[in-house]
């Protein structure tokens, strides 16, 4: 199951997905400017980027 997770293309959807969904909390009219509407999509982005980070690299290291 971990190996189907870091496989790079699904990674890249699922880090996408992330983006989007912490973009559309930060500038959703009824949740704009709350604190945990907030904290909710940095969380979402630092995900995003942890998860492609660690798909990249898992695949760079089977790769030799």
């Amino acid at each position: 199951m971990q190996k189907k997770l870091m496989n790079v293309p699904l990674a890249t959807a699922i880090s996408v997905a992330l983006v989007v969904f912490g973009a559309i909390l930060t500038t959703a009219p009824a949740k704009a400017g709350l604190w945990a509407s907030n904290a909710t999509a940095a969380v979402s982005l630092f995900a995003a980027i942890v998860y492609m980070g660690t798909a990249i690299r898992h695949r760079h290291r089977h790769r030799r």
